[in-house]
């Protein structure tokens, strides 16, 4: 009996160790992922501040 308590104890250990690696691995992608997409967003939004920028002036020079 004191066989099937270790080897379930240690089956337990060994899921909870592989489940947490790979919680923190996809939430450390995941983070990374999020931030390089609001750099990605931030870059657009400032290319169509230029580009309204510009049609401004092009409409006030006419």
């Amino acid at each position: 009996m004191e066989g099937w308590i270790n080897f379930w104890g240690a089956l337990l250990l060994v899921t909870l160790i592989i489940y947490t690696v790979l919680v923190l691995y996809v939430s450390l992608g995941g983070v990374a992922d999020i931030r390089r997409m609001f750099k990605s967003l931030s870059r657009d939004e400032d290319s169509e501040d230029l580009d309204s920028q510009e049609l401004d002036k092009e409409s006030s020079e006419s």
